[in-house]
């Protein structure tokens, strides 16, 4: 009987399709404003498959970065106006995203006004090392200059140039202080927690005449953290409809056993 349960538990979640708890799925875009000259924004995402499907943010202001909004693989388009411009005039700027499913991304405009430029960041939601993080720096603070990530007196990242995202770099996981290093303004204490298997990014700004910086979690455990809404795509089973069918064959197949152990006693 027990083997009988087993089988049936993981005949169910065959059926089903479970995937792997740290497997990536879905695809995931947000949207950054990083020009720190640069005034408020509408930012719209339009689908070319689907000419009728559009996200609009209104009045986007700089060093805000969007939830994370899961679409269909696809192409879009990612388009930046004034804020409170008419949605037929010109963008100021533009991009073109293909998205590919299981892959994340940020679209931020970055740089100064003059030299403004929408780039797609590929966020990368593969799963770091045991023990380990995965960390990458955006400079969105023009007085800076180059600058390092120290943690305990060493670079784990170096020269993050302004108007640019760098690499992930591993760093290890738990709480700690991080210390940003421009090269021509003072340091700055970050303190963080980063969880194992967690993929993070940290904003550096400059607001106020002083430097900021901010630590966005990009995903924990290849799977990433979207704050906000699902737009389209999804669909299938959810992991807690698997959970709750898996509780209904476990319960049933429990009684299965409890009624044939009462059979046998009074046999």
């Amino acid at each position: 009987m027990r083997k009988t349960l087993i089988l049936l538990v993981v005949a169910v979640l065959t059926a089903l399709g479970a995937a792997p708890a740290q497997a990536a799925t879905g695809t995931y875009l947000r949207l950054a404003h990083l020009s720190p000259d640069t005034p408020a924004v509408d930012v719209t995402v339009t689908n070319f498959a689907k000419p009728d499907w559009s996200v609009k943010l209104n009045g986007v202001a700089y060093g805000a970065v969007s939830a994370y909004q899961r679409v269909d693989p696809g192409t879009y388009t990612v388009a930046m106006r004034p804020a409170g411009a008419d949605p037929s005039t010109p963008p100021v700027i533009s991009a073109t995203l293909q998205a590919g499913d299981g892959r994340a991304y940020t679209v931020a405009g970055l740089g100064k006004f003059a030299s403004l430029a929408l780039k797609v960041l590929d966020d990368d939601i593969t799963l770091p090392p045991s023990g380990q993080a995965r960390m990458r720096v955006v400079n969105a603070a023009p007085s800076a200059g180059d600058l390092d990530i120290d943690r305990a007196g060493v670079a784990v990242i170096e020269k993050a140039s302004f108007g640019q995202a760098t690499n992930y770099s591993l760093v290890p996981s738990g709480s700690t202080v991080l210390q940003v290093v421009p090269k021509n303004t003072s340091p700055t204490d970050l303190p963080v927690s980063l969880d194992p298997g967690g993929v993070y990014t940290v904003l550096v700004l400059e607001k106020n005449g002083g430097l900021t910086a901010e630590v966005k979690a990009d995903a924990k455990g290849a799977e990433v953290i979207p704050a906000g809404g699902v737009e389209t795509g999804g669909g299938g089973t959810s992991p807690v409809t698997i959970a709750a069918l898996v509780l209904v064959v476990l319960t049933g197949a429990v009684g299965v056993l409890f009624v044939s152990s009462l059979r046998r006693r009074r046999a």
